[in-house]
């Protein structure tokens, strides 16, 4: 995995040829979904766009669950 840009709470790196953006930001409803991560293939199509799953309370396993999540 490339690192682009993180910081506190926000990541954007690229794997495999895919662009991901992870934010820190809870699912207004259900808390316990923390990250907001988006996927995107070269070609502009998203692989992954929404709400971590439950249970993913770090960076890196947010980072886990977008590649899994995205099929990488």
């Amino acid at each position: 995995m490339r690192i682009i840009e993180s910081r506190r709470g926000y990541f954007h790196g690229t794997h495999k040829g895919a662009d991901i953006e992870i934010q820190r930001d809870p699912c207004p409803g259900e808390p316990d979904r923390k990250f907001y991560i988006r996927v995107r293939w070269k070609d502009g199509g998203y692989l992954y766009d929404g709400w971590s799953l439950e249970g993913v309370n770090t960076m890196a396993e947010a980072k886990r669950d977008a590649i899994r999540g995205a099929c990488l």
